[in-house]
């Protein structure tokens, strides 16, 4: 191989290598609140999660499944003992919980958190951070299912 052609073949190596790594940076670093997407067809229309009423049989009590965070905040199998929201913060895509005791959502990545109807508490680590609220998603109940309609 000519020096020439050596020169060529190693930076472009060089720049795959650094196109790569900056493209994950870009990936899991940043701050500008659109970290993640929510569940769904990408406003294609809507689709449906949903989980069995046995595996939210207490108040307080919490699961997440295909994207969704379903958890319970009252007694009764009705709806409105019930939310479902993105399981994922939008700020860098942190697994969301719901802290039944203090009656929020966090995150447990950068510790946002947002109340039960999505609306941002605070930012990430105690910030004024840049994030934005959480998509809630409508439920019905159906043969031991809480449903999830996720547009």
């Amino acid at each position: 191989m000519k020096r020439g052609e050596f020169i060529i073949s190693a930076g472009k190596g060089v720049l795959l290598v650094c196109s790569g790594s900056c493209m994950l940076a870009s990936c899991s670093s940043g701050d500008d609140g659109g970290g993640t997407q929510p569940p769904g067809n990408g406003g294609n229309g809507s689709s449906t999660v949903s989980v069995s009423l046995s595996s939210l049989s207490d108040v307080g009590d919490q699961t997440s499944k295909s994207g969704v965070l379903f958890f319970r905040i009252a007694e009764g199998n009705t709806t409105s003992a019930f939310v479902a929201t993105e399981s994922v913060c939008p700020h860098q895509g942190g697994q969301l919980v719901w802290v039944e005791n203090e009656g929020y959502i966090e995150c447990q990545l950068h510790f946002s958190r947002y109340e039960q109807d999505g609306d941002t508490i605070r930012g990430p680590q105690n910030s004024a951070g840049s994030t934005r609220d959480l998509k809630v998603y409508s439920t019905t109940i159906s043969d031991g299912n809480l449903i999830a309609t996720v547009s």
